[in-house]
């Protein structure tokens, strides 16, 4: 008894592997896009924090500046002289630095307030949140007064 093979019958899967493998290239090519995309939100974050890192150590340079000098020395004349350095310049468009010095007295005491307020561009364009450092100097006392 012989058995013959019937070579004439057609699978019902016939051609099912291009489709398949359509499918899986367009499911490969959108994954692939959502991750560019992804990516590119991802350094753009990552250089937005860069420059806010950099905001904040240029404004805490320039407070240590203003506050180093002696209290009388510390005037908004001498202040406005504080410029960022180079590298800031580089690193954050547009940007602007900002020392307001004002005298106050509370309770009797007379103190300096210092303000620094360092602002720059985004990647669009729009002026970023600043960064804001605040300090109050109080005159060193004199050799015969005591402090409290």
């Amino acid at each position: 008894m012989t058995i013959h093979a019937n070579h004439d019958v057609r699978s019902p899967h016939r051609g099912s592997l291009l489709v398949e493998l359509v499918i899986a290239a367009g499911l490969l090519a959108v994954i692939l896009s959502l991750t560019v995309k992804v990516l590119g939100q991802v350094g753009q974050q990552r250089r937005a924090a860069e420059r806010r890192q950099r905001a904040l150590v240029e404004a805490s340079n320039a407070m240590e500046r203003i506050t180093a000098r002696p209290y009388d020395e510390i005037t908004s004349q001498n202040a406005g002289a504080v410029k960022l350095s180079p590298d800031a310049t580089a690193t954050l468009p547009g940007a602007e630095l900002n020392v307001d010095v004002r005298d106050e007295s509370v309770s009797g005491v007379s103190s300096r307030r210092v303000a620094v307020r360092l602002r720059w561009r985004g990647s669009a364009g729009e002026w970023e949140a600043p960064v804001r450092l605040v300090t109050w100097i109080e005159p060193s006392p004199s050799p015969g007064r005591r402090s409290p």
